[in-house]
């Protein structure tokens, strides 16, 4: 797929040639890892802010059927909670086993409605484990939304592509996909520091995109999946806790 005209290529900025998908995925696993403990500290703040801004983004349950939901990379499960809260059942998945124990930590809590499936295994390799360690697969599922927030950006360009397109498969006809980014002035690509809420650091792989790459990505990509020209809806959000930063909200539609 290649990029507009009008947007740049992503530029490396580590090195001319970027590590190769599975490096990429272990330099990022690490660093999930490491880090997954350092987001117990900030859990209250994001869940209060998870439910704002996912009761603006997600349809509203109007039927007797108890809707379904995907969380790519789920991480610490705080927006597989609030997705629970909100009436969905909720299956939630992520490459880190560190995250995912963190994740099944949070749904504990008995007061909570419909306690999220939460498996652990990469989502474009498409193998998972559920809770008692036994293979599980989301192979022809489909949910009636699917959330990728903080997602796709981990990957390197073309499987930045796949991403976008396994992510919008999962999705029901008539279903919808919420897909967001941090965007940027530029678009760039490399390895980063990534800071824990103690402060603590460890190296990441990121893209970083324009609004205006982000949304021809995940218009491009609905197109291909589902064979037209779907809605494709951008919102820009101020981030409520760092100064200066915005996140781009992709919402896709797929055709009944």
């Amino acid at each position: 797929m290649a990029a507009p005209s009008a947007v740049s290529a992503l530029i490396p900025a580590v090195s001319s040639r970027p590590p190769d998908l599975e490096a990429i995925l272990d330099i990022n696993r690490a660093a999930y890892d490491l880090l997954a403990g350092t987001y117990k500290g900030t859990t209250d703040i994001r869940q209060e802010n998870a439910k704002k801004w996912l009761s603006k983004r997600v349809p509203e349950i109007t039927g007797p059927e108890q809707p379904t939901a995907l969380d790519v990379g789920c991480a610490d499960g705080t927006h597989s909670r609030v997705l629970s809260m909100l009436g969905y059942s909720v299956t939630g998945v992520d490459f880190s086993a560190p995250m995912i124990s963190a994740a099944r930590e949070l749904m504990s809590d008995p007061t909570l409605p419909n306690k999220p499936s939460l498996l652990h295994g990469e989502f474009l390799a498409g193998r998972y484990t559920d809770e008692g360690g036994a293979a599980a697969s989301l192979e022809g599922r489909r949910f009636h939304l699917v959330l990728a927030t903080a997602f796709v950006h981990l990957f390197p360009p073309e499987a930045d592509d796949d991403a976008v397109r396994k992510v919008l498969g999962h999705v029901a006809p008539g279903g919808t996909a919420l897909i967001s980014t941090t965007a940027a002035t530029a678009n760039r690509q490399g390895l980063e520091l990534k800071t824990g809420a103690n402060g603590q650091v460890a190296p990441r792989w990121r893209n970083h995109y324009t609004l205006e790459h982000f949304v021809w990505l995940v218009r491009e990509a609905a197109r291909d999946v589902y064979g037209a020209r779907v809605p494709v809806q951008p919102w820009v959000v101020v981030d409520p806790d760092v100064e200066g930063k915005l996140w781009v909200d992709v919402v896709v539609n797929r055709p009944a």
